[in-house]
């Protein structure tokens, strides 16, 4: 499996798990929304970002 696919997707698990946690254990699930939508675009962008170089590295 390429890096720029189970980096982000690893990265993402372990945030996802820690904001799932607090917003169960505090109640507070709705208000973590917004930053879970903004963990999950820096998450792409992160992917996207290794994508771009493995194919700078291979050309």
């Amino acid at each position: 499996m390429k890096r720029y696919l189970w980096q982000p997707i690893a990265f993402f698990t372990a945030g996802l798990g820690f904001y799932i946690y607090n917003g169960v254990t505090w109640n507070t699930w709705i208000q973590y929304l917004p930053h879970i939508l903004g963990y999950a675009a820096i998450c792409a962008a992160l992917g996207w970002a290794l994508y771009k170089k493995e194919g700078l590295n291979n050309s």
